[in-house]
């Protein structure tokens, strides 16, 4: 290609490279959008779980706490209850001589409770009765 042929078109070039400049920059806009939204979407998931970890926090560290576990010691007949010290903010429980359906009873409330089981033992002492140890902190 000449110079000649090159001023004859010299318009059309022009054009040409508005339109692609265009182009690029439309792609862009788009990519970036879709990057923004994708970043507003990751925020608000980390607010969220923030917000929920406070609340766990608080319902863990509360005083209610502790008096909800106090429940599990009225659950089965005092004369079950080997030993059950609560010490801040952890419990200790020892329970002899349960039936299948107190040690049902009492694994659901444990397990439905917002504590951290450390150590959880349970031995079948003879037919259908079982004794159950238990850790667990808040």
């Amino acid at each position: 290609m000449n110079l000649m042929t090159l001023q004859r078109y010299k318009n059309e070039i022009i054009l040409l490279v508005a339109f692609l400049f265009a182009l690029f920059a439309f792609f862009y806009k788009l990519n970036a959008s879709s990057y923004v939204e994708e970043n507003k979407a990751n925020i608000q998931q980390q607010i969220s779980d923030i917000t929920a970890i406070g609340n766990y926090k608080g319902m863990w560290d509360g005083k209610a706490m502790a008096n909800k576990v106090k429940v599990l010691k009225s659950i089965v007949p005092d004369s079950k209850v080997q030993s059950f010290s609560k010490k801040s903010k952890k419990l200790v429980a020892t329970y002899a001589n349960l039936t299948a359906n107190e040690l049902n009873k009492l694994n659901t409330k444990l397990l439905n409770m917002p504590v951290q089981i450390v150590s959880l033992q349970i031995t079948e002492s003879s037919k259908n009765i079982f004794t159950m140890e238990f850790t667990c902190k808040w």
